[in-house]
């Protein structure tokens, strides 16, 4: 079942036989037996209550996206988590380097850009600052009032397999081994794997899936190691598959190579996953979709998100990010079926005009003079009727400025 933007998998704890007889001979079992000792078809749930049973554990998840140039953008996420008490503490950042084509870099960050935050997960609410900023508090509650554009971060809460969710910890569960596992020297285990692409795709940050269709039907291969105890160790996983979707949809056509991976480490040592105690504020009461802003409004970005999806709104005259001049709304027919992407274009032009119509107080702070910033998103349909076919874009989109 899903909740709250991700994925639980139910699990059965099985019994560890670490240290007991085997079948009253006197004879210690063999590490990793409660794992390694059930149908190669349960092994892969009894490895994930395995690793939950080890109390803590280090992680390191990361998204390289390669460019036919070997230019690589990287999202890494580096953190621990405590599997008891369903809490976690990890660093994000995003790395695109600033040669990375600009047209891709629009779906994983700025060409020439780290951006950084920190989150932590207690239970169901995820916790977010970026650099000093105070803690961001989100609920349940917050993510529903807040919508999709908080989808990257609900799908971090902690489920019932990680503390942290949205890393390829979540897959293990939901796949079945077929064939037995490569034995390596030190005893632990080497799986090959395949995960259905819609299951896969959950790894993708939500601009890269926002209005995409099916993802295919080719599997995604995983590579998936346990160690000796029989505790996850390492995923990694080619999404190729994935990648082939998002190109058909003329999405990171620049990016030639799409590779995750996920490893565990200090398994049961004692580390620092306590939820954040002071400089908290509930995300619900201090943030708004940025599409909700008036004409002259100014806003802030640090949400600890990627994009300008939601923002906080504040005076301004205090120190601010972005100043809205426009809220435009897209919606126009042709006859026929054209191939129409998105209302980007005629949204550019509606933003166009009604910089040129702003006060310039809303617009003389701008960091670019004489630019502005198009956000928003559209949907286009064909729709057939008394013999003719009629191609819609509708949408609304923000128009502002970068403050300077």
């Amino acid at each position: 079942m899903k909740t709250a933007g991700h994925w639980r998998v139910a699990l059965v704890l099985l019994p560890a036989l670490v240290g007991t007889a085997a079948c009253g001979t006197g004879d210690a079992a063999e590490p990793g037996q409660a794992v390694y000792g059930q149908p190669l078809a349960e092994q892969f749930h009894a490895a994930t209550a395995a690793t939950r049973q080890a109390g803590t554990a280090r992680f390191v998840s990361t998204l390289t996206y390669t460019t036919a140039a070997g230019e690589k953008a990287v999202h890494r996420t580096t953190g621990s988590q405590d599997y008891a008490g369903k809490t976690s503490r990890a660093t994000f950042v995003a790395h695109v380097p600033a040669d990375f084509p600009e047209k891709d870099a629009e779906f994983l960050g700025e060409p020439g850009s780290n951006v950084k935050r920190t989150l932590a997960t207690a239970a169901d609410d995820v916790y977010v600052r970026r650099d000093d900023s105070t803690w961001l508090r989100f609920t349940p509650a917050a993510f529903n009032e807040l919508g999709s554009p908080t989808g990257d971060l609900s799908g971090h809460a902690a489920g019932d397999v990680a503390p942290f969710s949205g890393t390829l910890a979540d897959l293990v569960p939901r796949t079945i081994p077929r064939v037995e596992p490569e034995r390596e020297a030190d005893g632990s285990r080497v799986y090959r794997v395949t995960a259905l692409p819609e299951v896969a795709a959950e790894l993708l940050p939500r601009a890269l899936k926002t209005g995409r269709g099916s993802w295919g039907s080719e599997p995604v291969e995983l590579s998936v190691r346990l160690d000796t105890e029989g505790r996850l160790t390492e995923v990694s996983a080619d999404l190729g598959p994935l990648l082939d979707s998002l190109h058909a949809n003329k999405v990171i056509v620049g990016v030639t190579r799409l590779q995750a991976s996920y490893r565990l480490s200090a398994f049961g040592e004692p580390l620092q996953t306590r939820k954040p105690a002071k400089g908290i504020e509930d995300a619900s009461k201090v943030l708004v979709p940025v599409g909700t802003l008036a004409g002259g409004r100014c806003a802030a970005l640090d949400t600890g998100m990627t994009g300008p999806a939601v923002v906080r709104p504040v005076d301004c005259a205090e120190p601010h990010d972005i100043r809205v001049f426009a809220q435009v709304t897209v919606d126009r027919s042709f006859p026929g079926k054209k191939p129409v992407e998105n209302g980007r274009t005629f949204a550019s032009e509606l933003c166009r005009e009604a910089y040129a119509d702003a006060p310039k107080d809303w617009v003389s702070d701008s960091r670019s003079p004489g630019g502005y910033v198009i956000y928003g998103s559209s949907s286009v349909s064909v729709s057939h009727g008394a013999g003719k076919t009629e191609t819609s874009v509708t949408g609304d989109y923000t128009c502002y400025v970068h403050s300077s």
